[in-house]
């Protein structure tokens, strides 16, 4: 039931620096928004195929979308919801950097209800989700440790090069500090669709988002940090064939 509070995978994302884009490019801002919303269109509606059961997933994620901030829950808990959740937000993820909207999130699983008709939704797992995004200094996106062990769990916790889809990487966080977390590999299940040197500098990394916040130089340090963060993740762990 809509109103139910139970069990499910819970992701959560928002778009680097909207606030700021709004006040000083309105325009662009909506631009940004409208692309956003394409990118969720995109790639909610894709089914996977399970490889080990040969099931079909689809329609097992829902979405809502409010200004820059799309909220991913699964029907349930079980491992097609785990599964789905997990390739539905890397997608969403790297189609959003395509249309150059820089995103950082987290994926939690726990308690969590929702109504879509009064646009309501609460639970723990919301919560630990928005954290686990708010608190990071990169583009990427965060499990959280009962999301990660359902993930690892599964035949996409490896990619079919064999390298792991779910990594450790010391992901730094509000206040300087860097965490431990689970985390998935972007650049491995998207390498095909990376057009680019490697090892890349921020600084080109950075150059389709500068329409929207200017040049690298232009950029705060503690901003400069979110795209060196992400390159050497990216860095780390593309590897061509």
């Amino acid at each position: 039931m809509e109103n139910s509070l139970e069990n499910r995978f819970v992701a959560h994302f928002d778009m680097l620096g909207m606030k700021a884009l709004t006040k000083r490019d309105p325009e662009l801002a909506w631009q940004k928004l409208s692309a956003l919303t394409k990118a969720r269109q995109e790639r909610l509606s894709i089914g996977i195929e399970r490889l080990d059961t040969r099931e079909y997933i689809q329609d097992q994620v829902r979405a809502f979308t409010f200004s820059d901030t799309i909220v991913l829950f699964s029907k349930s808990d079980t491992q097609n919801d785990a599964m789905a959740i997990t390739i539905i937000a890397t997608e969403l993820f790297v189609r959003s950097l395509q249309y150059c909207v820089p995103l950082r999130g987290g994926i939690a699983r726990g308690q969590f209800a929702f109504n879509l008709g009064l646009n309501l939704f609460s639970g723990p797992a919301l919560v630990d989700a928005y954290e686990l995004g708010e608190s990071s200094q990169w583009l990427g996106i965060s499990f959280d440790a009962a999301a990660a062990e359902a993930v690892l769990a599964l035949p996409i916790a490896r990619s079919m090069r064999g390298r792991s889809m779910v990594v450790d990487w010391e992901v730094l966080c509000k206040g300087g500090r860097r965490e431990n977390r689970k985390v998935i590999n972007w650049p491995e299940s998207n390498r095909n669709n990376y057009i680019g040197p490697i090892p890349v500098s921020a600084e080109i990394f950075y150059r389709p988002f500068s329409e929207i916040f200017g040049t690298f130089g232009e950029l705060r340090e503690a901003d400069r940090l979110k795209y060196e963060n992400t390159v050497a993740f990216l860095n780390e762990y593309f590897e061509p064939e």
